[in-house]
């Protein structure tokens, strides 16, 4: 049986799928926030400008590991450093829901920073060693455009669970995505 031209490698489309998933769930963490600004405000008893500062970290945090992370992906591979992200993910999340205190929620929230900064890297590595070069650009556009659809996931789920759950059960639910995309 031929493979078609469009892989180098049996099971692409399949590794590209899980490692998506991840980078969806990673998109839904960075954004599960901005439906929580109210409850966060409430929660750990801050101003709008402290609010702020989880996102500004968060970001500052990502691009600060863009070089290191690269070279994690280098040196133990793709598949390692994105299942060391989603889990780095999930305890955070995890650390999120039941972080009391402000300087607690700045710890967690920089955590899923770092996560964060390890999914697309990984990703774009998967499809750069797994689908044929005339393929990439395409695939690449494709994760790109999907994953960002974890943003637009975040609002719904996050918005009913922060309403009906409360804070500790609605984070520790999203938390336990990051479980079951690791195990995949």
């Amino acid at each position: 049986m031929s493979q078609p031209d469009d892989v180098r490698h049996k099971g692409a489309y399949g590794i590209w799928f899980v490692a998506l998933l991840v980078y969806l769930l990673a998109v839904f963490h960075r954004s599960s926030l901005a439906v929580a600004g109210l409850a966060a405000t409430d929660r750990f008893g801050i101003s709008a400008a402290q609010l702020a500062t989880f996102t500004m970290l968060q970001l500052l945090v990502y691009a600060a590991m863009q070089i290191p992370v690269g070279l994690l992906v280098d040196r133990f591979g793709p598949r390692r450093v994105l299942l060391t992200g989603a889990l780095t993910l999930t305890v955070a999340q995890a650390g999120f829901a039941f972080a009391d205190t402000y300087p607690l929620a700045i710890l967690a929230r920089l955590f899923v920073g770092v996560g964060d900064a390890m999914t697309f890297i990984c990703v774009l590595r998967l499809v750069n060693t797994w689908f044929a070069p005339r393929r990439v650009p395409l695939v690449t556009q494709l994760t790109g455009v999907i994953g960002q659809l974890g943003a637009i996931i975040a609002a719904i789920p996050m918005t009913w669970a922060l309403g009906h759950l409360g804070w500790t059960k609605s984070y520790l639910l999203a938390a336990s995505l990051g479980i079951v995309f690791s195990i995949a």
